[in-house]
């Protein structure tokens, strides 16, 4: 027996070596995620280029000698998804107060701050450089001493060593030079971007109202909205480039206006335009000087700023039709910002019927009233691509604004609108802003309420963070540019400076049964009930469109 099992060996070990040989390799072990990716964020690696020192300029290397004795290098301590905030010690707290913000505590700027910024304090005075340099490390030191982050924020927050001059090369440059004394900022983009003003809307001070001086003091912690800003730049960026197959037509090419202008845009033919199913207006309005500063460039006020589709001798037709008769239809709305540079992005789906021949199409843009004509140099692109399943195929304008007054509501009578039988989406949209503040501060400071019925439902927006002082900070994240001059902070009716108007989306869908009428309707309110007279005013509007 002995001979056989030796003899049956080689046939065995044979089918186990070709066993092994066709088993599957283990699978490689994951890799542990980035810090960068850790904290959510998109990696961009240091771009070599050429760079400058102007807004917009692709920064250089960054090399600093530190007040604690190390040298930090953009290129080899940076993570690839920092920002860089350059705060000089001649920022002030106030108009009559040359008291440095350095001297502020730095646990509130921690306290905003998003984990992805690295923030560089840069002796600017020429008194003792290395004295405020030491005592700003040891505000850090006594700021950290405590605090359950201490190791991560250490590393983040840089004092320079000297003075400016002994930092020397591009940043030395910038900070002496036109744009700088504010201080600078690096996005995510490694482009250079000046800094705003940092009143702190908590800090109001009735001296300096009296001296008639800007009224609201400096706080450092504003600089933490910078980064934010920063943040949110990308983010919408990365969900722009995400979008496939758009197709971007352009009405205004980097082209300084002001007032108001018209153009016209070729769009694809009317067999393309039956493919998209999603219209996003992307707004830039930066400083006519794209290579100066911002204030004292940029315009100083927050106008409303629309942009309209003239429908006049367009074939709207029953496939786009409106209940009644309109020259133009708003595309979109925006509230320019106080002296800084924006851009904006909304959806402006409802355009798409009206666009659905394709071809030429004129546009009004309306940036200021004539009484101060600010311009910006404007980049407008019209992006259309398919998201969704369904297209619209009807807009059906409802209604407008007017006087937000115990008028308000007179002549809104219903509107019955006929529900193609192949629908298969309803949508109520409007664009509502409230201005002016008569009476109860209305309509810009005070929750105005917009009731919208569909069929037996009603549908309800109002804006109860008005009252908010600080209502305005939250909408960084969405758009908003923060850091302005005047009263950017404040929260409103609907809107704020430096930021697009959402448009207010209700789905009716359930209330419309298709190839049946459909019974619209509308009121606005406060507190509930009809609008008192010389509530100032209400910009609004309104449609029904329908998808299929």
């Amino acid at each position: 027996m002995r001979p056989a099992v030796l003899l049956l060996l080689p046939a065995v070990v044979a089918t186990a070596f070709l066993a092994a040989c066709t088993e599957e390799p283990p699978p490689e072990p994951t890799p542990a995620p980035s810090v960068c990716e850790q904290m959510g964020l998109t990696e961009r690696a240091w771009q070599e280029g050429e760079t400058g020192i102007l807004r917009h300029d692709l920064a250089g290397p960054v090399d600093i000698l530190l007040a604690d004795g190390d040298v930090w290098h953009s290129d080899r301590d940076a993570l690839p998804c920092d920002v860089y905030v350059f705060l000089p010690d001649s920022l002030r707290v106030s108009q009559l107060d040359s008291t440095s913000l350095w001297e502020q505590g730095v646990e509130d700027l921690i306290s905003r701050s998003p984990d992805n910024v690295r923030y560089f304090f840069i002796p600017t005075r020429n008194t003792d450089p290395t004295g405020a340099a030491n005592a700003m490390q040891a505000r850090i030191d006594d700021a950290l001493a405590d605090h359950p982050e201490a190791d991560w924020w250490r590393d983040r927050l840089h004092v320079a060593a000297g003075h400016v001059d002994d930092v020397g090369g591009w940043v030395e440059a910038l900070m002496e030079g036109m744009g700088g004394q504010r201080g600078f900022g690096i996005d995510r983009f490694q482009r250079i971007r000046l800094l705003g003003n940092f009143a702190d809307v908590t800090q109001f001070d009735s001296a300096l109202q009296n001296a008639e001086a800007w009224p609201w003091r400096a706080n450092l912690a504003y600089a933490a909205y910078e980064a934010h800003h920063y943040n949110a730049e990308s983010d919408r960026q990365e969900a722009l480039d995400a979008q496939e197959d758009v197709t971007v037509v352009t009405a205004w090419q980097d082209e300084v206006v002001g007032l108001w202008v018209e153009n016209t845009a070729e769009f694809p033919s009317a067999d393309a335009m039956a493919e998209f199913d999603t219209l996003t207006i992307d707004l830039t309005m930066d400083c006519p000087d794209p290579a100066g500063p911002e204030f004292g460039s940029c315009g100083a006020w927050d106008y409303l700023v629309h942009i309209y589709l003239y429908t006049q001798d367009l074939d709207v037709g029953p496939e786009a039709s409106t209940t009644r008769s309109t020259r133009r239809v708003e595309a979109a709305r925006f509230v320019s910002t106080y002296h800084r540079e924006g851009r904006y992005v909304v959806d402006a789906t409802h355009l798409l019927p009206y666009l659905r021949n394709g071809g030429i199409k004129k546009f009004r843009y309306d940036i200021s009233p004539p009484w101060n004509p600010q311009a910006y140099l404007t980049k407008m692109d019209f992006r259309l691509h398919k998201s969704a399943d369904v297209r619209p195929t009807q807009t059906h304008y409802l209604w407008g604004g007017r006087g937000f007054n115990s008028n308000y509501n007179v002549d809104r009578e219903p509107e019955v609108i006929d529900i193609p039988a192949t629908a298969r989406k309803v949508e109520v949209r409007a664009i509502i802003s409230g201005h002016g503040a008569d009476v109860n501060q209305c309509a810009e400071f005070c929750n105005h309420q917009h009731e919208f019925t569909a069929g037996d439902s009603v549908y309800f927006h109002e804006y109860p963070d008005q009252s908010d002082n600080e209502g305005c900070i939250e909408q960084v994240h969405n758009g908003m540019t923060p850091n302005q001059g005047g009263t950017w902070w404040f929260g409103r009716g609907g809107w704020c400076p430096g930021q697009q108007v959402e448009p207010v989306v209700f789905d009716v869908t359930a209330d419309a049964t298709p190839g049946q009428p459909l019974t619209v309707s509308y009121r606005g309110l406060f507190n509930g009930v009809t609008p008192p007279d010389n509530s100032g005013n209400i910009v609004l509007s309104s449609w029904l469109v329908i998808y299929e």
